[in-house]
């Protein structure tokens, strides 16, 4: 259990006046563990609008603790703080803070530095606020909001104001702005304490004001507590090895799964409140590159788009390389047959039973996990992905094209339908540049009774794996319309593409049976080929031979 306060926290009331000099004197200040600014432009409006008309805005709690020496952002106002004994950490409330500061302290507004989401002006006729606008300079009557903090500011702006004799009300209206907005009196909680941990938990009972912290915040707040290590520091840090953005879900999870936890939970109640799992993050982050570079030169999986259920497939794998950071290259073979028979059977679905079963597979002996893993995925009874006639995708999900067929297009090596030029896949699937070609339109042809195209898979044909290629959009035209065209690209882009002659002519006619019949001819032997060649069933999957040779020593 956390330990009690040994002093009762300070209730006291700031004056926007008040507070906004703690900010200039580099007095206040915001704890590693807090959130980054998630507010928006009219969450930053509707505070202002509501100190105005007096509407309370929620309760500040600050830290009270020594301070060093540092440059600190409030959105765009910067202040060189001095080291100060008696600083003033927001626990709760960095968005409030920084919505009052960034607004009535900004260093300028204009053209000249660019518009943003702490630019508010009033309007003196309608005594409403607004954002600065799109273009253009703001009507007269627009008080800019940086000058109402300071009563000799507004004073100064007033003397300028072109309507002062025309509106004597107008000034009335400034006068009262300025007056509400710096003797707005802001409830604030001030905890003296030395223990961190002890904060960490208040700012977690606290989060109700505002939007809603997400699990991922949550977690680095209480568990991690430092922006250089958070969840979104690894996930950026990650992106360097350009295979996609790891979202902070999956790393989240992945963390149990270092952890040995149960990552198909949340981590809510397996963790406890004096755990530290700084340590566990890193190792974490170790081992998913370890498991992202396997996925790419082992299994030839370049990016997280073609990697299907990554909160399976990932996760299980960075448990893996956690435990096994530099696996034979016997074990490496193996690993990459494992992952691509439970792609090929279950498409990486698994039900948290199942996750679990393959998670408890995975222990300290190298060899033996493996072993353990394989005999997790039986032979498959019939050699379905080239039988006769019968086009068949498997687990097609709910991604178009499926992730199979995905794997298949990038392993192509798609070029540029008008320069030839190598395409770079990474970026396209960034985008998720998958075209469809397909026709839309043309003579109703029904299935063909026998040859290539079954009438039972006629469904698994017309549904979309067959339908896309990977390619970017175009100007003033569209990769299908560049297809139709006269002359056609040449035969080694469309190979590239999975496409032929054929399929093209299917696409001029709009007939869309014999696209799909003339697409499989193509793609199909492509598909069987990764399967064979990444599966291989049929090779003995026996582990090295290092590992049974028995040592003389052992009874």
């Amino acid at each position: 259990m956390p330990a009690p306060l040994t002093r009762r926290p300070e209730t006291k009331s700031f004056s926007i006046e008040d507070l906004l000099d703690r900010v200039r004197r580099g007095e206040v200040r915001i704890p590693d563990f807090q959130r980054p600014l998630r507010w928006t432009a009219d969450d930053v409006r509707d505070l202002l609008d509501s100190v105005y008309r007096g509407y309370p805005i929620g309760t500040l709690l600050f830290w009270r603790r020594e301070a060093p020496a540092a440059s600190v952002s409030f959105g765009p106002v910067r202040i060189d703080a001095p080291s100060s004994s008696q600083g003033l950490w927001a626990v709760d409330g960095q968005q409030r803070v920084t919505a009052l500061a960034g607004v009535l302290l900004h260093p300028a507004y204009g053209d000249e530095t660019g518009r943003d989401d702490f630019q508010l002006y009033f309007d003196l006729e309608t005594e409403e606020l607004h954002p600065a606008p799109a273009e253009g300079v703001p009507p007269p009557h627009w008080l800019p909001m940086n000058e109402v903090q300071d009563s000799e500011s507004l004073l100064h702006w007033l003397s300028r104001y072109p309507g002062r004799e025309a509106h004597p009300e107008h000034l009335r209206a400034a006068i009262r702005l300025g007056k509400a907005i710096r003797e707005y009196q802001v409830p604030a909680y001030v905890v003296d304490t030395a223990d961190e941990k002890v904060l960490r938990i208040i700012f977690k009972r606290l989060n109700t004001a505002g939007r809603p912290l997400t699990d991922e915040e949550v977690f680095n707040a209480l568990y991690v507590g430092s922006r250089s290590l958070s969840l979104e520091s690894v996930t950026q840090g990650l992106r360097e090895l350009g295979f996609g953005s790891i979202p902070e879900p999956l790393l989240l999870r992945a963390v149990l799964a270092v952890r040995g936890l149960d990552f198909t939970r949340g981590y809510q109640k397996q963790l406890h409140q004096d755990d530290e799992l700084a340590e566990t993050v890193q190792r974490t982050d170790r081992a998913l590159r370890d498991a992202i570079v396997f996925l790419k030169r082992d299994a030839l999986i370049p990016h997280l788009r073609l990697l299907p259920a990554p909160e399976n497939s990932l996760v299980l794998l960075t448990r893996f390389f956690q435990l096994h950071p530099e696996p034979s290259p016997r074990s490496r073979e193996l690993l990459s047959r494992w992952f691509w028979r439970h792609l090929v059977f279950g498409g990486w679905v698994l039900e948290p039973e199942e996750a679990l079963e393959i998670f408890a597979a995975i222990r300290s002996d190298e060899e033996r996990s493996i072993q353990s893993l394989l005999a997790q995925v039986s032979h498959p009874p019939v050699r379905w992905w080239d039988a006769p006639g019968l086009p068949f995708i498997p687990n097609p999900g709910r991604t178009q094209p499926p992730p199979l067929m995905r794997i298949a297009l990038v392993s192509l090596q798609p070029r540029h339908l008008l320069t030839g030029a190598l395409l770079d896949t990474g970026e396209l699937l960034d985008a998720e540049d998958f075209q469809s070609i397909a026709p839309k339109a043309g003579p109703a042809v029904p299935p063909p009774a026998a040859g290539p195209i079954l009438p039972i898979a006629w469904s698994f044909v017309t549904a979309p794996a067959f339908a896309y290629l990977l390619h970017p959009a175009l100007a003033r035209t569209s990769p299908a319309a560049v297809l139709r065209a006269e002359p056609p690209p040449s035969e080694e882009i469309l190979r590239s593409h999975g496409l032929s002659l054929p399929v093209l002519e299917a696409m001029r006619r709009g007939l869309e049976v014999d696209f799909f019949r003339e697409r499989v001819r193509v793609l199909m032997p492509v598909l069987y080929q990764l399967i064979e060649s990444r599966t291989r069933w049929d090779d003995s999957d026996r582990p090295s031979l290092q590992s049974m040779i028995i040592d003389d020593d052992e009874d």
